[in-house]
């Protein structure tokens, strides 16, 4: 969902509106993954691809597939606050263990493309915030 924010509001009004968006949505994430024993927290590039993720201060690179959440919410926070748009889904895999699949992309893109063989339970997409 864009959010759309009114240009009437002063800098300062729409900084707090923008940090209540954005908190509102990492608080999502975070439900998602509540009542489930296992959670993994994995990423995809826009063709729905795998991808390593989680920084490695030790190797100063993104060395890491799986995440925890915490990662995922910094991952979150970090694109939303550089203007990207950014999906979770939720779906089950193979062992019955919750997997959270990340993603971020920019307009024009509307809707995150997911790996192929997911089925996703649930679904949720900051698609950015704007001032009119």
């Amino acid at each position: 969902m864009k959010h759309i924010i009114s240009k009437d509001l002063g800098i300062d009004a729409f900084k707090k509106r923008f940090s209540e968006i954005r908190e509102s949505f990492l608080d999502s994430l975070t439900a998602a993954s509540e009542g489930y024993k296992n959670v993994r927290y994995l990423a995809c590039d826009e063709d729905g691809a795998p991808i390593n993720w989680v920084w490695d201060d030790a190797t100063f690179t993104h060395n890491k597939e799986e995440g925890s959440l915490e990662e995922a919410i910094q991952f979150a926070n970090n694109m939303i606050n550089s203007g990207m748009c950014f999906s979770y889904m939720g779906c089950l895999s193979g062992s019955g263990e919750l997997e959270v699949w990340l993603t971020t992309f920019e307009s024009p893109i509307e809707k995150p493309t997911w790996p192929n063989n997911k089925e996703p339970r649930f679904e949720l997409t900051h698609g950015g915030v704007t001032q009119e």
